[in-house]
């Protein structure tokens, strides 16, 4: 099977990871040379973009297309591009170009409602951001609040004046790319059942009021008035490729996998994660029915038993002290499970979902003392709750379809190097102990391949040689990166010793 994957943008997440679950399978993965690709805020190469697409269409079998890199170039393009509507719109036509050229080929696109993040940073957004993205921000809100009424229209008014004085003349040109974005998600919502066969709508860092929520909105309105009840609009940006993927793949081999879930405590579910819009549960079975699989309600019954590892509430991040909720979990039997269930030989995924941006790396411990951490089938835990249950539903898929295999041994081990020991320890150790005696910060690393990301494998290579010495000794790092140049993200490779 052939799959033309174009994704999100350049980072290992969005590049690297559907290809590297692929591996070892029948499942050929054909992505663009990273040289087309962006640099952060540098959009990527829109004409070799195109020429990628159409020169795979002859013997494709899926198409697996970020729709923002299509049109912008890149996520973090897509926030701050001066295209115009006819410009994005004739890049747009390049899917039904693909259709044209090969009408038996499925599609399978993914666009986001472009994100508001409630903090001032101008690290992924346009610079302005920096002073005033918290303002834009509340204002968003405060027009949210008052269009659902819990706000009257004077309240509205005088929070917005309050907000303008910091914005300046900056709201418009925040407000007007939106609006751009968002007549581009409707004109792919119109191409549904055409030249689109699948189309899954995210929302990246989402909040319950605000212009993201009202963007979503407004394609509701857009979807209610096509007669569409099929498009997934959920939290989510990373991950969503490798769903696809998943998907594709189980279409074409007439799969519908079957999951069973074990939660770490029985009110995990109804958790909101950091960064989410809504409980866990309402998320789950998004995240499970995009990839083409359904909920089981017995184990018995399952070709996948995912292991769900969050509080029982308030949620932290990883680099932040837990509260009761997380002492509550039952973690004895639910790490029982998992040794059991893995010598029985099923399919064991484990979706590490109680921390936000990073593993947990007691629940891998205690799992790596009880039996080899190589015999799980699949495992994530790293951003955000949807960005890990993506991650670790799509390597499951592929275990269950394919068998294990050396290349799912080997994804497995950079998930808990990555996740447990990057994200959730070196991370925050390199930071605040390293890189200020060497004058960098967390948004300046330096080069991509300089002096902080030798010291990151270093000391990950430390961690995980104390941490989890069966990794260490059958794997070494072969490539570790920092590729947008600050700590948040690494590009990390294993290979055999």
């Amino acid at each position: 099977m052939k799959v033309v994957y174009l994704p999100l943008d350049e980072r290992p997440c969005n590049y690297r990871f559907a290809g590297k679950i692929a591996k070892g399978s029948e499942v050929e993965v054909i992505k663009p040379v990273a040289e087309a690709l962006g640099d952060k805020k540098i959009p990527a190469d829109f004409e070799a973009i195109k020429s990628f697409l159409l020169s795979n269409a002859d013997g494709a079998d899926a198409y697996v297309i970020s729709i923002d890199m299509l049109l912008y170039g890149g996520i973090v393009p897509s926030r701050l591009h001066m295209l115009s509507e006819g410009e994005l719109a004739a890049r747009l036509e390049v899917i039904s170009e693909i259709k044209r050229r090969n009408p038996d080929v499925k599609i399978y696109a993914f666009a986001l409602i472009m994100r508001c993040p409630r903090y001032s940073s101008s690290d992924e957004e346009p610079d302005y951001y920096e002073y005033c993205g918290r303002e834009i921000f509340l204002t968003g809100q405060a027009k949210h609040k008052r269009e659902l009424g819990i706000i009257t229209d004077s309240e509205a008014e005088e929070l917005i004046s309050v907000y303008a004085s910091v914005i300046g003349d900056k709201l418009s040109d925040f407000e007007q790319r939106r609006e751009k974005n968002r007549n581009m998600l409707v004109r792919a919502v119109r191409m549904l059942h055409g030249d689109i066969d699948y189309l899954i709508i995210p929302q990246d860092d989402s909040a319950k009021y605000g212009y993201t929520s009202m963007d979503r909105e407004a394609i509701r309105a857009e979807l209610r008035e096509q007669g569409l009840d099929d498009v997934a609009m959920y939290p989510g940006a990373d991950e969503v490729g490798m769903t696809l993927l998943s998907r594709a793949v189980c279409e074409r081999l007439g799969k519908t996998p079957r999951v069973y879930c074990e939660f770490s405590h029985k009110d995990a579910p109804s958790i909101t994660p950091l960064y989410e819009d809504r409980p866990l549960k309402d998320t789950l079975p998004y995240q499970l029915g995009c990839a083409g699989c359904v909920r089981v309600y017995s184990r018995e019954d399952a070709d996948i038993i995912l292991y769900l590892n969050y509080p029982a509430r308030d949620p932290v991040e990883v680099w932040q002290a837990p509260g009761a909720g997380y002492a509550e979990r039952e973690l004895d039997a639910f790490i029982g499970g998992i040794v059991r269930d893995a010598r029985e030989g099923r399919v064991v995924a484990i979706a590490d979902g109680a921390y936000c941006n990073g593993g947990d790396a007691e629940l891998l411990c205690e799992i790596a003392s009880e039996m080899s951490i190589l015999d799980v089938s699949a495992y994530a835990g790293w951003n955000t709750s949807s960005n890990t249950l993506g991650t670790v539903i799509c390597q499951a898929v592929f275990v269950f379809l394919f068998g294990d295999n050396e290349h799912q041994r080997l994804f497995l081990a950079e998930r808990i190097y990555e996740d447990i020991g990057y994200c959730g320890f070196v991370r925050a150790h390199v930071t605040n102990n390293i890189l200020p005696d060497m004058g960098y910060d967390y948004f300046n690393a330096g080069g991509s391949d300089g002096e902080v990301a030798c010291i990151v494998k270093r000391e990950l290579e430390r961690f995980v040689g104390d941490s989890f010495p069966e990794l260490s000794l059958r794997y070494e790092i072969s490539e570790c990166r920092m590729p947008w140049r600050r700590m948040f993200e690494v590009d990390l490779s294993l290979k055999k010793r």
